[in-house]
């Protein structure tokens, strides 16, 4: 065989390894591919189990896969996890991926929304902040501060990250405005909670917690007759839910034109719950106002001689030393 027709077939046969190498991995890219896009729509039609499995499958498998679909992979493991309330092998899942991924925001992001939801505030705060550091405009992890830092009590940075939150352009998650009413209110600013309960108020006319929050606040105020019209809209919403209805008797109680009304409604409650303190107290308030002192003084009694301490008590013990 000649050389000129050697040649051609020489390089021929060196060709086919690399040929067949190149087929392999774009096999292996699309069964990739494919694998991701089944856990995706397992999750999306509310298979988490099957997403699960699907998505344990393709990390065994694929321990060399690239970055970007391991992040997809893992966002499905750890959102089916979440979807199930399974949430300690959710965090422990996204705990790995930000082994793998340590600077993808949407992980970060995913395991700071997930501790926030467990209550590991800390948590939950350490890792909006390192969102931040990554994206320092990133408004999601704004708006989970300043609801992390609500729930842990600070208030001053709670409000702050809330406003540097509304102060950014675009699309606003509609829960921000009561969240940030709630951080004013508990910080004594009336009027700009009122300002954002009100808007809260707008986008979601049928939420009791917005009309009960308006009416503690007008209550603050000292704006008795709106506080009332918002309670009874609360208690409307809520079907008599316990801690708005309780709230609403304390006030009635306080009345002198209601404490009656007040006593009888509260005789009732504590016929279905007899160990309410709470109710216990607003019984000796109504006695009190309506000048029945020596019946409320017993019936504060009550709460002094009970083994619990409690923020009842102190104001119970107060007010049977200044009676």
């Amino acid at each position: 065989m000649s050389l000129n027709k050697i040649l051609p077939l020489f390089l021929i046969l060196l060709f086919l390894p690399l040929q067949s190498k190149a087929l392999l991995g774009l096999t292996k890219r699309l069964d990739q591919k494919q694998k991701i896009t089944a856990a995706r729509e397992a999750y999306a039609k509310g298979n988490y189990e099957q997403a699960i499995e699907i998505s344990k499958n393709f990390l065994m498998e694929n321990q060399e896969a690239p970055k970007r679909r391991s992040r997809r992979i893992y966002s499905v493991l750890g959102n089916a996890y979440a979807a199930l309330n399974d949430y300690d092998h959710a965090l422990l899942i996204y705990n790995e991926a930000l082994e793998v991924l340590p600077k993808d925001i949407e992980l970060n992001l995913a395991l700071a929304n997930l501790y926030y939801k467990t209550e590991l505030y800390d948590k939950a705060i350490e890792f909006y902040n390192k969102v931040l550091l990554l994206d320092k405009d990133n408004s999601n992890a704004m708006l989970g501060l300043g609801k992390s830092y609500l729930q842990i009590g600070f208030l001053s940075k709670s409000r702050q990250y809330f406003k540097d939150y509304l102060n950014k352009k675009g699309q606003k998650d509609n829960s921000v405005y009561y969240d940030y009413a709630v951080a004013n209110f508990l910080s004594n600013n009336q009027n700009i909670a009122l300002e954002y309960a009100q808007k809260a108020q707008e986008i979601d006319g049928n939420n009791p917690n917005i009309y009960f929050l308006i009416a503690k606040i007008y209550s603050t105020l000292n704006e008795t007759e709106k506080a009332i019209d918002n309670i009874d809209k609360a208690l409307e919403l809520s079907n008599n839910r316990e801690d708005i209805l309780l709230t609403s008797l304390l006030w009635k109680a306080y009345r002198k034109d209601t404490a009656k009304e007040a006593l009888k409604e509260i005789k009732d409650y504590q016929k279905q719950n007899p160990n309410s303190q709470l109710a216990v107290f607003i019984e000796g308030v109504s006695l009190l106002t309506q000048g029945q002192k020596q019946k409320a003084i017993n019936v504060f009694k009550k709460i002094q001689n009970q083994n619990e301490d409690s923020f009842i008590k102190e104001i119970a013990e107060q007010i049977i030393k200044n009676n």
